[in-house]
């Protein structure tokens, strides 16, 4: 083994052990981060077996041959499991065990291998013997549970965003670009992985694919460690709920559709549907909250949040997520970021020379990714043709 490539799992063996313990033992993490926590844990363990014969004797962990080799047919399961439950944290179910089939069908098809002798086991890596049909189907199952995953991955997450975009919940756009990045990440990974397979083992695919695997995983774990709800959206929250009275007891997914149903079908919405506030009420609060807006300026705190804003112009947050949704039609982050873009606008106008990163952090983006998104979502335009079309009238 190349010394590079015994650095890479080296180190990758530690950090993964060391991100597991943090992601499953840290003090009110959630569920998503947990299960991430395991994803971290396999990822270490698969590096860390590759050491094992490096000897080419038998020693205490040559038993252990052979117990790594269909750890990654479980990663399809857990990036499915660890989008599902960031995206809406909720509790686990004993359901979700099912999505381990394939990892279990590639073990129970090779127990003859994981059972057999050390030495046996030795023997038959060191001397590259083919591998067995049950070896071949158990490295087809990995495959195709990578890419099946991929796809149920791609359509939770698609599904997700037309329900938190439509429903008009309070969400952050940017949550998604990251799920989508993270997405096409792992599709380059397998593809990687496949093209090793298909081509007599390649060792540069295997290895390029075992450094991207690393480096996403380990990279989302320790985001995730810091922040538990990175990708948290509550697209049904409470305070939907606190003025859906007659829906208080329907489950969120359900709600979520009921909702979306009536909206579409244009039957009237009952007082219920309509909110706890008098439209009335709602008008004058709204005019209130957006002249506390425009002479405080709060957009511009980047850590401003439904909460604070509710405090800060006396109100309560289900009273306020009403107003922005049911009046004014937007979520939460739309209305602050709305006034974020015109503040960038309005000094581009007036000096087109200023850079637009530094715009963004002092308009209260605290990313340039999330700023881009955002920008050309509400100008149809990226922040730069927005400056050119400036300098060109």
């Amino acid at each position: 083994m190349p010394i590079y490539q015994q650095y890479l799992y080296v180190i990758g063996s530690f950090q993964g052990i060391l991100l597991a313990s943090l992601l499953l033992f840290s003090f009110r993490i959630s569920i998503a981060s947990r299960i991430l926590g395991v994803w971290c844990l396999f990822l270490a363990l698969s590096l860390l077996a590759n050491f094992i014969t490096m000897s080419g004797e038998i020693n205490i962990f040559t038993g252990l041959i052979g117990w790594h080799f269909f750890l990654p047919a479980s990663y399809g399961a857990l990036l499915f499991l660890y989008c599902r439950y960031a995206l809406v944290d909720s509790s686990l179910k004993w359901q979700d065990l099912l999505h381990f089939i394939p990892f279990a069908l590639c073990y129970l098809l090779n127990l003859d291998i994981l059972l057999a002798s050390p030495s046996e086991k030795l023997h038959f890596v060191i001397s590259h013997q083919q591998p067995t049909l049950n070896v071949q189907i158990a490295q087809s199952i990995l495959f195709i549970q990578a890419f099946v995953y991929l796809a149920l991955s791609a359509n939770l997450i698609w599904r997700r965003q037309s329900q938190a975009s439509q429903t008009l919940s309070s969400y952050n756009p940017a949550v998604f670009t990251w799920l989508w990045s993270l997405l096409s990440l792992d599709c380059v990974i397998w593809t990687l992985k496949f093209m090793g397979a298909a081509y007599d083992h390649s060792f540069a695919f295997f290895f390029v694919g075992d450094i991207l695997i690393t480096v996403l995983i380990y990279s989302i774990g320790l985001a995730q460690w810091r922040n538990p709800r990175l990708f948290t959206i509550e697209l049904f929250s409470k305070e939907q709920d606190s003025f859906n009275h007659g829906k208080a007891h329907q489950p969120d997914s359900e709600l979520g559709e009921s909702n979306l149903k009536g909206d579409l079908s244009g039957e009237p919405k009952s007082q219920a549907q309509r909110g706890a506030l008098d439209p009335e009420v709602r008008s004058q609060l709204l005019i209130h909250v957006q002249q506390y807006m425009n002479q405080h300026q709060s957009y511009l705190d980047n850590q401003l949040t439904l909460t604070r804003l509710a405090d800060a112009v006396g109100v309560s947050g289900h009273h306020l997520s009403e107003v922005l949704n049911q009046h004014d039609g937007k979520n939460f982050y739309r209305f602050v970021n709305e006034y974020r873009i015109d503040h960038v606008c309005e000094k581009l106008k007036n000096d087109p020379s200023l850079k637009i990163l530094d715009l963004a952090m002092s308009s209260g983006f605290s990313s340039k990714s999330t700023f881009n998104a955002v920008f050309k979502q509400i100008t149809k335009h990226t922040p730069s043709q927005y400056r050119s079309q400036l300098i060109v009238n």
